[in-house]
């Protein structure tokens, strides 16, 4: 549920990662690891980069850049106590950013958007605020939208996260919601949208909105919901009410994918949370507590063939066992 991409490559060198740390990995995987370093440059350059943010220079001297054996170290330096190695650690981090677009330190740094929007909420904040024309607006952890009223138009822009409104009654001026794929008016009172990096999804809570994408526009109803991009609206059939559970503080999961439930605690975590392909297909059902992330991650490995591994305070790696 985050709007920052992530560059595919950099998370393939993250699954190998996962793959080789336990240093006792079969000899097919060192062999599969050395054929995709062998692939492409890109491949290469992005194993170096990693490896080298997150490991002091001095450290790094006597260690081929290529050996998946350095990740020993990597598990070393990230789980050590505070120490001016440490702190060398946390200056090279700079180069996650520059070199790998690394999701944790993106999500640290507000985007520009997000540090000019009208109202945001940083990680693991909820916020509920009453607008000027008495409608109340719920955003959820790390979102961020504008707000332009005017005498003929109510209109928010959301620019990431998810948002509820309840709207105030108003026969002048339509209340809207807008994301990059389309747009939601209120027809009636009650609704969310979440913005996604490649469409949003609008679902009714009460009444009903006019939805608007591409060259459609649809009528949802109380229950309803649809997926929306610049291409058009695809209608949900599934009912997906629990997907605005997260306004109370909870995670109602009904058999989605592992991955769909990951994206919903990234924004509760401060470390970035990354899963294997293998772990994102397991199918999830539960009620986890959004404010307790690190206690949904245990509940999550007590009932589901995964391990979870922590490294320090920035990174969580889930893979099947």
């Amino acid at each position: 549920m985050t709007s920052q991409a992530i560059d595919p490559v950099v998370l393939a060198a993250i699954d190998w990662m996962v793959r080789l740390d336990n240093g006792h990995a079969p000899a097919d995987v060192h062999t599969g690891f050395e054929r995709w370093m062998a692939a492409s440059d890109r491949h290469r350059q992005a194993w170096q980069e990693m490896t080298r943010a997150l490991q002091p220079a001095s450290q790094l001297q006597s260690v081929p850049h290529q050996s998946p054996a350095q990740l020993s170290i990597i598990r070393d330096v990230l789980n050590a106590p505070p120490s001016p190695q440490r702190r060398r650690l946390l200056n090279g981090m700079a180069l996650v950013v520059a070199g790998l677009g690394t999701a944790y330190l993106l999500k640290r740094s507000p985007t520009g958007i997000a540090l000019s929007a009208d109202i945001t909420t940083s990680t693991a904040e909820r916020k509920t605020v009453i607008l000027a024309d008495g409608s109340q607006l719920t955003l959820d952890a790390e979102s961020s939208i504008d707000l332009s009223f005017t005498a003929g138009k109510r209109l928010l822009t959301l620019h990431s996260g998810a948002c509820i409104v309840q709207v105030a009654t108003d026969p002048v001026r339509p209340f809207t919601v807008a994301t990059t794929h389309g747009s939601v008016t209120a027809l009636g009172t009650r609704f969310m949208v979440r913005r996604q990096s490649d469409r949003s999804l609008a679902l009714v809570l009460q009444h009903s909105v006019m939805l608007a994408a591409g060259q459609q526009r649809q009528s949802l109803f109380e229950g309803e919901s649809a997926w929306f991009d610049t291409k058009g609206i695809a209608p949900e059939r599934e009912d997906m009410r629990s997907y605005a559970a997260w306004e109370d503080g909870v995670l109602d999961v009904r058999n989605q994918a592992l991955g769909e439930v990951v994206e919903a605690l990234r924004t509760y975590r401060k470390d970035y949370l990354r899963v294997s392909p293998a772990a994102a297909q397991l199918r999830v059902f539960g009620v986890f507590q959004l404010d307790d992330a690190e206690r949904s991650l245990r509940t999550l490995a007590q009932a589901l063939p995964i391990r979870i591994t922590h490294y320090g305070p920035w990174l969580t790696l889930i893979d099947s066992r």
